[in-house]
């Protein structure tokens, strides 16, 4: 059974103190009060001895980066844009990680049927599977099995190669060297 995170916990896991009354109250892990309580050690207090999922660069000096007690406290804008993710940092912390907002996306390494599937849903955008699967001239069915991948499900590559074109875009392989 999945734990009940912060802000819907109240209680901190270990010492079942106050969990977040406060906006500066640390939350970690979405379950514990504070590092104690968490089992790590204290938080760095300077960027310069922080792990580097915790800081970034800015103007260029080592800063921390922003603190989310719960992904409900990321921003809409930031929580919607496909290009954002975000992460659990081992000081319990939820970070912002790499977005390309306001960038066009070039490039993008697949590594699994569901990276394809990923990218073709974020890249359809508001389209339809119908507006793209008639743009392309497949069925709506082909374009939805390419989006929901199956283990043992069978790609047909035309449909595939079809449906990038409509979307702008051409898939690409990344070569090792090989070495004999």
């Amino acid at each position: 059974m999945a734990e009940t995170l912060f802000p819907k916990r109240q209680r901190c896991k270990a010492c079942r103190g106050s969990l977040g009354k406060t906006v500066n109250d640390p939350v970690l892990f979405g379950l514990y009060c504070s590092p104690k309580c968490a089992g790590i050690a204290n938080p760095a207090t300077r960027p310069e001895d922080a792990p580097r999922e915790c800081t970034t660069v800015r103007d260029g000096k080592k800063a921390f980066k922003r603190v989310y007690r719960s992904e409900g406290e990321i921003p809409d804008r930031l929580r919607e844009d496909p290009s954002t993710s975000w992460y659990t940092c081992a000081a319990g912390h939820i970070h912002i990680g790499h977005t390309r907002m306001g960038t066009p996306e070039t490039f993008r390494m697949l590594g699994s049927p569901e990276d394809l599937a990923d990218f073709l849903v974020k890249r359809r955008g508001k389209a339809t599977h119908a507006q793209v699967a008639k743009a392309a001239g497949v069925q709506p069915i082909r374009l939805k099995e390419l989006e929901n991948p199956k283990k043992g499900q069978r790609v047909d590559v035309h449909v595939l190669f079809a449906v990038m074109a409509v979307l702008g875009s051409r898939p690409g392989v990344a070569m090792k060297e090989l070495r004999a």
